[in-house]
């Protein structure tokens, strides 16, 4: 059965389901045939259902038409006569993913809107919510090639009319980001312009070939958000953290969101909507990717050899070679390839000021678990307090306590600094006890501003951190293990 379907959760709801296996090929009237075999073998068996049980809707909307849409028919060769539909624009198509859909999910008709404010475009929506409901996860992994096919098909009739498809753009979160990826494989290698992956599905693609996820060669570019690719105890991530574009942005490491529980949790509150509700981190790209087309800040990514050294704030820079790129809607007209790394705040607005702090433990600091907030203050102001740790992961004497922190403004010349600690309140708000100690000592603190290269620090001397008691640290420019001076 490959990897757990979605979460212990989906898997739960899919007990039930049965699945015709004598079966390994259907044929559909105007699309073709879909088979079940190699490399199409990871949906359990599952074949695709026959476009009338998919209801695909197909929706244009243009700066003369933004909110009645033109209704778009794969099967009728006049569909575009009499629509808004203009040779000399660019095309944008919005795809979603697993349990969601047009009408219900507000992100889409975001992405419309800012489209239409942004460009003359051709907009584009995929409605295929009929074949992607829950719970049944294989049976969409499998609807995903006939509603590619239904694409092609408008595709097709758009080349006919004598449209330059390298002026195509798919913008696909999740199951639609691999939808997105098919359509591009059924076209040819490198001939749709442009495909925009929102953190493409993991279960039942990770590990599989090429024709069956997106990759590289689905488009002339192919930029990927990963921001959920993290294992829990009780949910799996649902985002691939495996390479998929010429371009990959791992945010925050790509594994998960601060600001996001994503735990059991959140299974009790789904309102219709996995995409967003189930999972916070799967969400947040396209969150991210909205929030690219009006922010006067820059989501810029750095190249690195790996997250560890990213987070050691060793990748600060954008080489004449690779150089850097900006994640969302601009990434094409940034040169950068490869692996790009980002970190952003916690909560929206997410792009800001990126700085790396480095907290050293004494070497008499107690085991625990809890977090160190730490606030800047400079000659532009201070910033908010963010925690430069992770929850329920125990800290000691022996403990590097060192990360890229994303704040909301760009201080300057950082002049001081306020620490403070906070115990872990244990399971149950602390009814069955808790590991967190009420006091946590340090030896001081470095910064470093990536916009500047440079760096500030406190002198070493000993700092008992209280549970949420702020202490101020004053900071020199420059990095030091000087003792602080004994006044008296």
């Amino acid at each position: 059965m490959g990897r757990v379907l979605i979460s212990l959760a989906l898997t739960a709801l899919c007990l039930g389901t049965t699945y015709a296996y004598n079966e390994t090929q259907v044929c559909y009237e105007v699309i073709g045939c879909f088979n079940n075999s190699f490399p199409f073998n990871n949906t359990n068996g599952v074949l695709p259902k026959s476009p009338q049980e998919l209801g695909v809707r197909i929706w244009m909307f243009t700066r003369q038409n933004p909110e009645q849409a033109d209704v778009l028919d794969y099967a009728d060769n006049t569909t575009f006569n009499g629509s808004n539909f203009d040779t000399d624009r660019p095309t944008k198509f919005i795809v979603h993913g697993f349990s969601s859909s047009f009408e219900k999910t507000a992100w889409i008709f975001q992405m419309r809107d800012k489209l239409l404010i942004k460009g003359d475009f051709n907009v584009i929506a995929v409605d295929w919510s009929k074949g992607a409901t829950l719970p049944d996860y294989f049976q969409a992994t499998a609807n995903i090639r006939v509603v590619a096919a239904e694409i092609k098909l408008i595709l097709d009739m758009m080349e006919d009319m004598g449209y330059d498809l390298s002026k195509v753009h798919f913008i696909g979160h999740s199951l639609g980001a691999h939808l997105s990826g098919f359509v591009g494989h059924m076209l040819g290698p490198n001939r749709l312009g442009r495909i925009s992956g929102m953190d493409p599905a993991e279960p039942n693609f990770l590990n599989y070939t090429l024709p069956v996820r997106l990759d590289s060669d689905d488009a002339i570019f192919v930029d990927v958000i990963h921001t959920d690719g993290s294992k829990f105890s009780l949910i799996e991530g649902f985002g691939l953290m495996q390479e998929s574009g010429d371009v990959d942005f791992y945010v925050n490491g790509g594994e998960k969101q601060p600001g996001c529980t994503d735990a059991l949790s959140s299974i009790l509150h789904i309102n219709g909507s996995l995409e967003g509700s189930l999972s916070c981190s799967h969400g947040r790209a396209h969150d991210i990717y909205l929030e690219s087309f009006d922010s006067t800040c820059n989501f810029t990514a750095y190249p690195c050899d790996s997250l560890e050294k990213f987070e050691n704030g060793e990748c600060f820079q954008c080489s004449a070679g690779q150089g850097c790129s900006v994640l969302g809607i601009d990434a094409d007209l940034y040169p950068a390839r490869g692996d790009l790394y980002i970190d952003t705040h916690h909560t929206a607005p997410f792009c800001g000021v990126p700085y790396h702090v480095k907290v050293f433990a004494s070497p008499d600091a107690p085991e625990t678990t809890g977090l160190i907030y730490v606030s800047l203050n400079g000659s532009g102001g201070s910033t908010d307090f963010i925690p430069i740790n992770t929850r329920n992961k125990k800290i000691n004497a022996l403990s590097e306590i060192s990360t890229n922190i994303v704040y909301r403004s760009d201080v300057g010349t950082v002049t001081s600094v306020d620490v403070r600690y906070e115990k872990d309140v244990g399971f149950l708000g602390g009814l069955l006890g808790s590991s967190g100690t009420n006091t946590f000592s340090i030896t001081g603190i470095e910064v470093m501003s990536p916009s500047t290269e440079t760096w500030t620090s406190s002198c070493r001397g000993s700092y008992q951190l209280v549970d949420k008691t702020p202490v101020h640290l004053e900071t020199t420019l420059g990095r030091t293990s000087d003792p602080c001076t004994v006044v008296g």
